[in-house]
């Protein structure tokens, strides 16, 4: 059973609020840390100052700078052993070159951390 959290294919939607809390699960689990395991994780947000009180990945230092790949680095610093891959793309028709059927199909699980739609 660990074997199969290790080597888990994931992809996460979102790294505000309810992403910060799961990609920090993820991580403190061992989640995607070895094989072929990964976290896929798309975002194209960026860090305002009124996310710091509620998205505590964040610093003052990370204002401006993308959601997902400020994410990815933090979640790293907390596991280094996550393989953890930051995109800056929406999932929808514009993307559906990317996010296809033989994507999601390679997964293991798909989280949805979007705090509004």
């Amino acid at each position: 059973m660990l074997d199969r959290v290790r080597q888990a294919k994931l992809f996460m939607v979102g790294a505000g609020a309810i992403g910060c809390e799961l990609l920090k699960n993820f991580a403190m689990s061992g989640f995607s840390t070895y094989g072929d395991g990964c976290l896929y994780l798309t975002d194209p947000d960026v860090i305002e100052n009124s996310n710091l009180s509620r998205q505590f990945l964040f610093r003052e230092k990370h204002i401006r700078k993308p959601k997902a790949v400020t994410a990815a680095a933090v979640v790293r610093q907390m596991n280094p052993s996550i393989n953890v891959v930051a995109r800056l793309d929406r999932v929808g028709p514009d993307t559906a070159s990317i996010y296809h059927n033989q994507f999601f199909s390679y997964l293991d699980c798909v989280a949805n951390a979007l705090d509004n739609v």
